[in-house]
Protein backbone atom coordinates (compact mmCIF):
# COMPACT_ATOMS: atom_id res chain seq x y z
CA UNK A 1 0.00 0.00 0.00
CA UNK A 2 1.46 3.38 -0.88
CA UNK A 3 0.45 7.03 -0.86
CA UNK A 4 -0.35 9.48 1.89
CA UNK A 5 -3.11 9.09 4.45
CA UNK A 6 -4.62 11.98 6.46
CA UNK A 7 -3.40 12.24 10.04
CA UNK A 8 -6.97 11.59 11.25
CA UNK A 9 -6.54 7.91 10.36
CA UNK A 10 -3.65 7.39 12.81
CA UNK A 11 -5.84 6.38 15.78
CA UNK A 12 -7.45 3.72 13.62
CA UNK A 13 -4.03 2.48 12.58
CA UNK A 14 -2.91 2.19 16.19
CA UNK A 15 -6.04 0.22 16.90
CA UNK A 16 -5.17 -2.06 14.03
CA UNK A 17 -1.67 -2.51 15.56
CA UNK A 18 -3.27 -3.60 18.82
CA UNK A 19 -5.45 -5.96 16.88
CA UNK A 20 -2.33 -7.35 15.22
CA UNK A 21 -0.69 -8.10 18.55
CA UNK A 22 -3.83 -9.87 19.77
CA UNK A 23 -4.56 -11.77 16.55
CA UNK A 24 -4.13 -15.51 16.04
CA UNK A 25 -0.79 -16.78 14.72
CA UNK A 26 -2.06 -17.44 11.26
CA UNK A 27 -4.03 -14.24 10.88
CA UNK A 28 -2.85 -11.31 8.75
CA UNK A 29 -2.42 -7.83 10.16
CA UNK A 30 -4.98 -5.16 9.56
CA UNK A 31 -4.54 -2.93 6.51
CA UNK A 32 -3.73 0.07 8.73
CA UNK A 33 -0.61 -1.70 9.94
CA UNK A 34 0.89 -1.61 6.44
CA UNK A 35 0.35 2.12 6.36
CA UNK A 36 1.94 2.56 9.79
CA UNK A 37 5.01 0.60 8.74
CA UNK A 38 5.48 2.80 5.71
CA UNK A 39 5.29 5.84 7.99
CA UNK A 40 7.92 4.41 10.35
CA UNK A 41 11.06 4.76 8.22
CA UNK A 42 13.60 1.98 8.75
CA UNK A 43 11.27 -0.19 10.85
CA UNK A 44 9.79 -3.60 10.19
CA UNK A 45 7.21 -5.48 12.24
CA UNK A 46 7.25 -9.17 12.92
CA UNK A 47 5.39 -11.84 14.76
CA UNK A 48 6.95 -15.24 15.24
CA UNK A 49 6.36 -18.51 16.97
CA UNK A 50 7.74 -21.98 16.52
CA UNK A 51 5.58 -22.89 13.50
CA UNK A 52 4.73 -19.62 11.82
CA UNK A 53 6.36 -16.31 11.10
CA UNK A 54 5.19 -13.05 9.65
CA UNK A 55 7.29 -10.02 8.66
CA UNK A 56 6.12 -6.72 7.27
CA UNK A 57 7.24 -5.75 3.80
CA UNK A 58 9.74 -3.29 5.29
CA UNK A 59 12.02 -6.19 6.21
CA UNK A 60 13.27 -6.35 2.62
CA UNK A 61 14.57 -2.77 2.86
CA UNK A 62 16.43 -3.68 6.05
CA UNK A 63 18.11 -6.96 5.16
CA UNK A 64 17.49 -7.43 1.44
CA UNK A 65 15.27 -10.54 1.92
CA UNK A 66 11.57 -10.54 1.06
CA UNK A 67 9.01 -11.03 3.80
CA UNK A 68 7.37 -13.96 1.97
CA UNK A 69 10.73 -15.78 1.81
CA UNK A 70 11.22 -15.45 5.55
CA UNK A 71 7.61 -16.46 6.30
CA UNK A 72 7.94 -19.68 4.27
CA UNK A 73 10.12 -21.22 7.00
CA UNK A 74 10.08 -19.86 10.60
CA UNK A 75 13.78 -20.64 11.10
CA UNK A 76 15.09 -18.74 8.06
CA UNK A 77 15.43 -15.43 9.90
CA UNK A 78 17.42 -16.96 12.78
CA UNK A 79 19.82 -18.49 10.25
CA UNK A 80 20.73 -15.00 9.02
CA UNK A 81 21.96 -13.83 12.45
CA UNK A 82 25.75 -13.49 12.72
CA UNK A 83 27.32 -16.61 14.29
CA UNK A 84 29.10 -14.51 16.92
CA UNK A 85 25.75 -13.03 18.00
CA UNK A 86 23.37 -15.99 17.56
CA UNK A 87 24.33 -17.79 20.78
CA UNK A 88 23.93 -14.74 23.01
CA UNK A 89 20.63 -13.77 21.31
CA UNK A 90 19.18 -17.21 21.96
CA UNK A 91 20.49 -17.30 25.54
CA UNK A 92 18.98 -13.91 26.44
CA UNK A 93 15.63 -14.89 24.91
CA UNK A 94 15.51 -18.09 26.95
CA UNK A 95 16.44 -16.28 30.16
CA UNK A 96 13.81 -13.63 29.52
CA UNK A 97 11.07 -16.20 28.92
CA UNK A 98 12.10 -18.25 31.97
CA UNK A 99 11.71 -15.06 34.01
CA UNK A 100 8.10 -14.75 32.78
CA UNK A 101 8.62 -12.66 29.66
CA UNK A 102 7.82 -9.50 31.60
CA UNK A 103 8.33 -6.16 29.88
CA UNK A 104 10.19 -5.70 26.63
CA UNK A 105 13.28 -7.59 25.47
CA UNK A 106 15.71 -5.34 23.60
CA UNK A 107 18.70 -6.80 21.78
CA UNK A 108 21.16 -5.65 19.15
CA UNK A 109 22.75 -8.08 16.72
CA UNK A 110 24.02 -8.43 13.17
CA UNK A 111 22.01 -9.93 10.30
CA UNK A 112 23.54 -10.93 6.97
CA UNK A 113 22.40 -9.49 3.65
CA UNK A 114 22.53 -11.37 0.34
CA UNK A 115 25.40 -9.13 -0.86
CA UNK A 116 27.59 -10.39 2.02
CA UNK A 117 27.37 -7.26 4.14
CA UNK A 118 26.08 -7.13 7.70
CA UNK A 119 23.46 -4.84 9.11
CA UNK A 120 22.99 -4.06 12.79
CA UNK A 121 19.37 -4.40 13.93
CA UNK A 122 17.76 -3.41 17.20
CA UNK A 123 15.11 -5.99 18.08
CA UNK A 124 12.37 -4.84 20.49
CA UNK A 125 10.07 -7.71 21.37
CA UNK A 126 7.14 -8.44 23.67
CA UNK A 127 5.40 -11.73 24.31
CA UNK A 128 1.74 -11.86 23.28
CA UNK A 129 -0.86 -14.61 23.65
CA UNK A 130 -3.56 -15.57 21.15
CA UNK A 131 -7.14 -16.31 22.05
CA UNK A 132 -6.20 -19.98 22.34
CA UNK A 133 -3.46 -19.18 24.88
CA UNK A 134 -0.51 -19.84 22.56
CA UNK A 135 2.35 -17.37 23.01
CA UNK A 136 4.43 -15.72 20.32
CA UNK A 137 6.91 -12.90 19.92
CA UNK A 138 5.77 -9.64 18.39
CA UNK A 139 8.08 -6.73 17.86
CA UNK A 140 9.93 -4.26 15.68
CA UNK A 141 13.27 -4.38 13.87
CA UNK A 142 15.22 -1.16 13.28
CA UNK A 143 18.43 -0.55 11.34
CA UNK A 144 20.93 0.87 13.85
CA UNK A 145 24.05 0.27 11.76
CA UNK A 146 24.93 3.96 11.47
CA UNK A 147 24.25 4.53 15.16
CA UNK A 148 26.35 1.49 16.00
CA UNK A 149 29.21 2.74 13.84
CA UNK A 150 28.97 6.14 15.50
CA UNK A 151 29.02 4.46 18.90
CA UNK A 152 32.06 2.40 17.88
CA UNK A 153 33.89 5.50 16.70
CA UNK A 154 33.00 7.25 19.96
CA UNK A 155 34.06 4.21 21.98
CA UNK A 156 37.42 3.93 20.20
CA UNK A 157 37.92 7.67 20.60
CA UNK A 158 37.14 7.40 24.29
CA UNK A 159 39.52 4.46 24.69
CA UNK A 160 42.27 6.33 22.84
CA UNK A 161 41.74 9.46 24.91
CA UNK A 162 41.69 7.43 28.12
CA UNK A 163 44.93 5.70 27.10
CA UNK A 164 46.56 9.03 26.27
CA UNK A 165 45.50 10.54 29.58
CA UNK A 166 46.65 7.45 31.48
CA UNK A 167 50.06 7.70 29.78
CA UNK A 168 50.50 11.35 30.72
CA UNK A 169 52.77 11.99 33.69
CA UNK A 170 50.93 15.26 34.32
CA UNK A 171 48.36 16.07 36.94
CA UNK A 172 45.11 17.26 35.36
CA UNK A 173 42.50 19.25 37.26
CA UNK A 174 39.07 20.50 36.18
CA UNK A 175 38.10 23.77 37.87
CA UNK A 176 35.06 26.04 37.64
CA UNK A 177 35.15 29.80 37.23
CA UNK A 178 35.54 30.30 40.98
CA UNK A 179 38.58 28.05 41.11
CA UNK A 180 36.80 25.10 42.69
CA UNK A 181 38.23 21.63 41.98
CA UNK A 182 35.58 19.54 40.21
CA UNK A 183 37.58 16.53 39.02
CA UNK A 184 41.18 15.38 38.57
CA UNK A 185 43.47 12.80 37.00
CA UNK A 186 46.73 11.62 38.52
CA UNK A 187 49.01 8.84 37.34
CA UNK A 188 49.82 6.09 39.86
CA UNK A 189 52.43 7.32 42.32
CA UNK A 190 51.91 10.99 41.41
CA UNK A 191 52.67 13.55 44.12
CA UNK A 192 49.51 15.38 45.15
CA UNK A 193 49.71 18.38 47.46
CA UNK A 194 46.88 16.92 49.57
CA UNK A 195 44.70 13.80 49.17
CA UNK A 196 41.72 14.11 46.75
CA UNK A 197 39.18 14.21 49.54
CA UNK A 198 40.85 17.35 50.84
CA UNK A 199 40.72 19.36 47.59
CA UNK A 200 37.72 18.14 45.54
CA UNK A 201 34.87 20.62 45.92
CA UNK A 202 37.14 23.25 47.45
CA UNK A 203 38.70 26.39 45.95
CA UNK A 204 42.40 26.70 45.16
CA UNK A 205 42.85 29.41 47.79
CA UNK A 206 41.28 27.14 50.43
CA UNK A 207 43.54 24.20 49.54
CA UNK A 208 46.81 26.16 49.34
CA UNK A 209 46.47 28.06 52.58
CA UNK A 210 49.48 30.23 53.35
CA UNK A 211 50.59 30.11 49.71
CA UNK A 212 50.30 33.07 47.34
CA UNK A 213 47.89 31.92 44.62
CA UNK A 214 47.17 35.37 43.17
CA UNK A 215 49.07 34.59 39.94
CA UNK A 216 47.00 31.45 39.43
CA UNK A 217 43.76 33.37 39.96
CA UNK A 218 44.73 36.16 37.54
CA UNK A 219 45.71 33.74 34.81
CA UNK A 220 42.60 31.63 35.37
CA UNK A 221 40.46 34.71 34.77
CA UNK A 222 42.53 35.59 31.70
CA UNK A 223 41.92 32.07 30.36
CA UNK A 224 38.16 32.70 30.50
CA UNK A 225 38.50 36.22 29.05
CA UNK A 226 40.77 35.38 26.12
CA UNK A 227 39.90 31.75 25.48
CA UNK A 228 43.62 31.09 25.10
CA UNK A 229 46.09 28.95 27.01
CA UNK A 230 47.87 30.57 29.95
CA UNK A 231 51.08 29.18 31.42
CA UNK A 232 53.16 29.84 34.52
CA UNK A 233 55.63 28.11 36.84
CA UNK A 234 55.76 27.90 40.60
CA UNK A 235 57.75 26.17 43.32
CA UNK A 236 56.57 24.74 46.58
CA UNK A 237 57.89 22.68 49.49
CA UNK A 238 60.73 22.87 52.00
CA UNK A 239 64.18 23.98 50.88
CA UNK A 240 65.61 20.47 51.20
CA UNK A 241 62.91 19.09 48.85
CA UNK A 242 61.82 22.10 46.79
CA UNK A 243 59.57 21.02 43.91
CA UNK A 244 59.07 22.94 40.66
CA UNK A 245 55.88 22.80 38.58
CA UNK A 246 54.69 24.11 35.24
CA UNK A 247 50.97 24.91 34.88
CA UNK A 248 49.04 25.23 31.62
CA UNK A 249 45.40 26.32 31.74
CA UNK A 250 43.01 25.98 28.79
CA UNK A 251 39.26 26.67 28.53
CA UNK A 252 36.97 23.66 28.86
CA UNK A 253 33.50 24.91 28.02
CA UNK A 254 32.05 28.25 29.02
CA UNK A 255 32.58 28.04 32.78
CA UNK A 256 35.34 25.52 33.30
CA UNK A 257 39.08 25.44 32.88
CA UNK A 258 41.45 22.51 32.52
CA UNK A 259 44.65 22.91 34.54
CA UNK A 260 47.53 20.66 33.43
CA UNK A 261 50.31 20.53 36.02
CA UNK A 262 53.70 19.03 35.17
CA UNK A 263 56.47 18.31 37.69
CA UNK A 264 59.59 19.95 36.19
CA UNK A 265 61.79 19.50 39.26
CA UNK A 266 64.29 17.27 37.44
CA UNK A 267 64.50 19.74 34.56
CA UNK A 268 65.08 22.67 36.91
CA UNK A 269 67.70 20.77 38.86
CA UNK A 270 69.41 19.77 35.61
CA UNK A 271 69.42 23.41 34.50
CA UNK A 272 70.88 24.46 37.83
CA UNK A 273 73.52 21.73 37.63
CA UNK A 274 74.36 22.87 34.09
CA UNK A 275 74.78 26.48 35.22
CA UNK A 276 76.93 25.37 38.12
CA UNK A 277 79.02 23.25 35.76
CA UNK A 278 79.48 26.25 33.49
CA UNK A 279 80.60 28.32 36.46
CA UNK A 280 83.04 25.61 37.54
CA UNK A 281 84.37 25.43 33.99
CA UNK A 282 84.82 29.20 33.96
CA UNK A 283 86.70 29.06 37.25
CA UNK A 284 88.86 26.17 36.03
CA UNK A 285 89.73 27.97 32.82
CA UNK A 286 90.48 31.11 34.78
CA UNK A 287 92.67 29.15 37.19
CA UNK A 288 94.34 27.37 34.28
CA UNK A 289 95.11 30.69 32.62
CA UNK A 290 96.45 32.04 35.91
CA UNK A 291 98.65 29.00 36.49
CA UNK A 292 99.88 28.98 32.92
CA UNK A 293 100.98 32.59 33.25
CA UNK A 294 102.67 31.81 36.56
CA UNK A 295 104.39 28.75 35.11
CA UNK A 296 105.67 30.68 32.14
CA UNK A 297 106.92 33.38 34.46
CA UNK A 298 108.57 30.75 36.65
CA UNK A 299 110.12 29.12 33.62
CA UNK A 300 111.57 32.42 32.48
CA UNK A 301 112.95 32.98 36.01
CA UNK A 302 114.53 29.51 35.99
CA UNK A 303 116.18 30.22 32.67
CA UNK A 304 117.48 33.54 33.95
CA UNK A 305 118.84 31.95 37.14
CA UNK A 306 120.48 29.14 35.20
CA UNK A 307 122.09 31.58 32.78
CA UNK A 308 123.53 33.56 35.70
CA UNK A 309 125.57 30.56 36.87
CA UNK A 310 128.97 31.17 35.31
CA UNK A 311 131.35 28.56 34.07
CA UNK A 312 128.74 26.08 32.85
CA UNK A 313 128.98 24.39 29.50
CA UNK A 314 126.02 24.20 27.18
CA UNK A 315 125.50 20.56 28.18
CA UNK A 316 125.60 21.41 31.89
CA UNK A 317 123.26 24.33 31.38
CA UNK A 318 120.80 22.12 29.48
CA UNK A 319 120.92 19.38 32.13
CA UNK A 320 120.25 21.82 34.99
CA UNK A 321 117.47 23.57 33.15
CA UNK A 322 115.94 20.24 32.17
CA UNK A 323 115.90 19.00 35.78
CA UNK A 324 114.22 22.18 36.99
CA UNK A 325 111.56 22.07 34.26
CA UNK A 326 110.96 18.37 34.95
CA UNK A 327 110.40 19.17 38.62
CA UNK A 328 107.75 21.70 37.64
CA UNK A 329 106.14 19.17 35.29
CA UNK A 330 106.09 16.48 37.99
CA UNK A 331 104.32 18.62 40.54
CA UNK A 332 101.79 19.86 37.99
CA UNK A 333 101.07 16.29 36.98
CA UNK A 334 100.54 15.46 40.66
CA UNK A 335 98.18 18.40 41.10
CA UNK A 336 96.30 17.47 37.94
CA UNK A 337 95.56 14.00 39.29
CA UNK A 338 94.21 15.68 42.43
CA UNK A 339 92.07 17.98 40.21
CA UNK A 340 94.17 20.96 41.18
CA UNK A 341 93.01 21.06 44.79
CA UNK A 342 96.02 20.06 46.86
CA UNK A 343 98.87 17.58 47.01
CA UNK A 344 100.11 15.22 49.72
CA UNK A 345 103.65 16.01 50.82
CA UNK A 346 104.68 12.35 50.71
CA UNK A 347 103.49 12.11 47.08
CA UNK A 348 105.36 15.31 46.27
CA UNK A 349 108.66 13.99 47.63
CA UNK A 350 108.17 10.72 45.77
CA UNK A 351 107.42 12.55 42.49
CA UNK A 352 110.50 14.78 42.71
CA UNK A 353 112.90 11.97 43.71
CA UNK A 354 114.81 10.74 40.62
CA UNK A 355 113.59 7.17 39.92
CA UNK A 356 117.12 5.73 39.80
CA UNK A 357 117.86 7.18 43.27
CA UNK A 358 114.60 6.28 45.02
CA UNK A 359 116.14 3.28 46.83
CA UNK A 360 118.66 5.59 48.52
CA UNK A 361 116.20 8.21 49.70
CA UNK A 362 114.34 7.76 53.00
CA UNK A 363 111.25 10.00 53.30
CA UNK A 364 109.17 9.97 56.51
CA UNK A 365 106.64 12.24 58.09
CA UNK A 366 102.95 12.70 58.97
CA UNK A 367 100.19 13.35 56.45
CA UNK A 368 100.33 16.94 55.28
CA UNK A 369 98.55 18.56 52.33
CA UNK A 370 99.92 21.57 50.45
CA UNK A 371 97.99 23.98 48.29
CA UNK A 372 99.09 24.26 44.62
CA UNK A 373 101.28 27.33 45.10
CA UNK A 374 103.21 25.86 48.03
CA UNK A 375 103.46 22.48 46.31
CA UNK A 376 105.13 24.01 43.22
CA UNK A 377 107.55 26.08 45.31
CA UNK A 378 108.53 23.19 47.59
CA UNK A 379 109.00 20.93 44.56
CA UNK A 380 111.49 23.42 43.12
CA UNK A 381 113.33 23.52 46.46
CA UNK A 382 113.55 19.72 46.62
CA UNK A 383 114.64 19.52 42.98
CA UNK A 384 117.48 21.94 43.68
CA UNK A 385 118.60 19.91 46.70
CA UNK A 386 118.51 16.66 44.69
CA UNK A 387 120.45 18.25 41.84
CA UNK A 388 123.14 19.57 44.18
CA UNK A 389 123.39 16.22 45.96
CA UNK A 390 123.86 14.31 42.68
CA UNK A 391 126.54 16.76 41.55
CA UNK A 392 128.42 17.50 44.75
CA UNK A 393 126.91 15.55 47.66
CA UNK A 394 126.12 12.03 48.90
CA UNK A 395 124.04 10.97 45.91
CA UNK A 396 127.14 11.46 43.78
CA UNK A 397 128.49 8.13 45.02
CA UNK A 398 126.88 4.70 45.15
CA UNK A 399 126.93 4.34 48.95
CA UNK A 400 125.52 7.79 49.65
CA UNK A 401 122.04 8.28 51.04
CA UNK A 402 119.61 11.09 51.83
CA UNK A 403 117.04 11.27 54.62
CA UNK A 404 114.09 13.61 54.21
CA UNK A 405 111.80 13.89 57.21
CA UNK A 406 109.25 16.44 58.31
CA UNK A 407 107.00 17.21 61.20
CA UNK A 408 104.12 19.53 61.86
CA UNK A 409 104.58 22.33 64.41
CA UNK A 410 101.31 23.36 66.05
CA UNK A 411 101.40 27.01 67.02
CA UNK A 412 97.80 27.25 68.28
CA UNK A 413 94.67 25.06 68.32
CA UNK A 414 92.97 27.15 65.61
CA UNK A 415 95.92 27.87 63.29
CA UNK A 416 97.17 25.52 60.59
CA UNK A 417 100.65 25.60 62.09
CA UNK A 418 104.01 25.27 60.42
CA UNK A 419 105.93 22.56 58.65
CA UNK A 420 109.53 21.75 59.53
CA UNK A 421 111.47 19.69 56.98
CA UNK A 422 115.02 18.36 57.43
CA UNK A 423 117.37 17.26 54.63
CA UNK A 424 120.35 15.12 55.76
CA UNK A 425 122.98 13.55 53.56
CA UNK A 426 125.38 10.80 54.59
CA UNK A 427 127.84 8.37 53.03
CA UNK A 428 129.12 10.84 50.48
CA UNK A 429 132.21 13.03 50.17
CA UNK A 430 132.73 15.77 52.72
CA UNK A 431 131.21 18.97 51.42
CA UNK A 432 132.92 22.30 51.13
CA UNK A 433 132.38 24.05 54.46
CA UNK A 434 131.88 27.39 52.70
CA UNK A 435 130.37 26.70 49.27
CA UNK A 436 130.09 29.52 46.78
CA UNK A 437 126.70 31.17 46.89
CA UNK A 438 125.43 30.86 43.36
CA UNK A 439 122.13 31.09 41.51
CA UNK A 440 120.98 27.78 43.01
CA UNK A 441 121.33 29.08 46.54
CA UNK A 442 119.50 32.27 45.56
CA UNK A 443 116.71 30.15 44.11
CA UNK A 444 116.38 28.16 47.34
CA UNK A 445 116.29 31.14 49.67
CA UNK A 446 114.06 33.14 47.34
CA UNK A 447 111.46 30.38 46.95
CA UNK A 448 111.33 29.63 50.67
CA UNK A 449 110.99 33.25 51.76
CA UNK A 450 108.58 34.54 49.09
CA UNK A 451 106.52 31.55 47.96
CA UNK A 452 106.57 29.48 51.14
CA UNK A 453 106.58 32.30 53.67
CA UNK A 454 109.38 30.58 55.60
CA UNK A 455 113.12 30.32 55.98
CA UNK A 456 115.85 27.82 55.17
CA UNK A 457 119.06 27.13 57.07
CA UNK A 458 121.83 25.61 54.93
CA UNK A 459 124.70 23.86 56.74
CA UNK A 460 127.52 21.65 55.47
CA UNK A 461 129.04 19.50 58.26
CA UNK A 462 131.75 16.95 57.42
CA UNK A 463 129.32 13.97 57.38
CA UNK A 464 127.20 15.60 54.69
CA UNK A 465 124.93 18.53 53.90
CA UNK A 466 122.21 19.16 56.51
CA UNK A 467 119.47 21.67 55.78
CA UNK A 468 116.41 22.71 57.73
CA UNK A 469 113.50 24.67 56.33
CA UNK A 470 110.36 25.92 58.05
CA UNK A 471 107.27 27.09 56.21
CA UNK A 472 103.92 28.41 57.35
CA UNK A 473 101.14 26.12 56.13
CA UNK A 474 98.35 27.71 54.13
CA UNK A 475 94.81 26.39 53.51
CA UNK A 476 94.94 23.52 51.01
Amino acid sequence: MSGSVPDSTEPAALADLSAFCAADRGSQPAAGIEWLIERLHGLALYRRCERTAWFSTGIEALIGVAADHLAAEPGRYDALIHPDDARSVGARLRSWREAGGVGMLVQRYRVGRPDGSWVWLEDRAIEVASAGGAKSLAGTLEDVTRARETEEVARHSEERNSALIAALPDLIFLLDREGRYLDYHAAPGARLYVPPEEFLGRRVREVFQGVDVSLHERLRERTFETGQMQMYEYEIGPAEDLRHYEVRMVPCGADRVLSIVRDITHRKRAQQAYLEALERQRLILSELDHRLRNNLASLVSLIDLTVQEEGRSVESFAALLRSRVQAMASVHSLLSRAHGSSARLSDLVRAITPPDLAARVDATGPAVRLNPRQAVALAMVLQELFFNSTKYGSLRVAQGRVAVDWQRLETSPSALGSLEMCWREQGGPSPDRSPRLGAGTSLLTGLVSTELNGRIDLSYPAEGASHRLTIALQPA
